[in-house]
């Protein structure tokens, strides 16, 4: 699944969050892929502590975390395994897979709050 968002862009990425969570409508103009990005974004930096205690003191992460050659395919594939477990959907699940990969694992979780 995650392979349908490797090569887009963030606000690719976003767009697809926002529309995701604001419902896809139309989509059609610029006005709501706009809409949908700011949105996405938005909420991708509001969430990111909850994000965080779930994702980065999880079991099935701990082997990722640390490790400075990682391949960002491999962490966002854990990641969005992990996201689906915890009971994202797919579409959503794999954006943030994705974006927070692209951030780095370590990076992401550096100070990440305690569970």
């Amino acid at each position: 699944m995650i392979e349908t968002y490797l090569d887009k862009t963030d606000d690719e990425l976003y767009e697809l969050l926002g529309a995701a969570l604001l419902g896809d409508g139309l989509g059609i103009s610029p006005e709501d892929k706009d809409e949908h990005r700011r949105f996405g974004r938005g909420w991708f930096g509001n969430k990111r502590r909850e994000l965080q205690r779930r994702i980065c003191h999880h079991d099935k992460l701990k082997g990722f975390l640390g490790n400075s050659t990682s391949d960002r395919a491999i962490d966002a594939a854990a990641i969005y395994e992990l996201l689906q477990d915890l009971g994202e959907d797919s579409v959503n699940a794999g954006v943030l897979a994705v974006l927070i990969a692209r951030v780095g694992l370590g990076t992401f979780c550096a100070n990440a709050p305690a569970v």
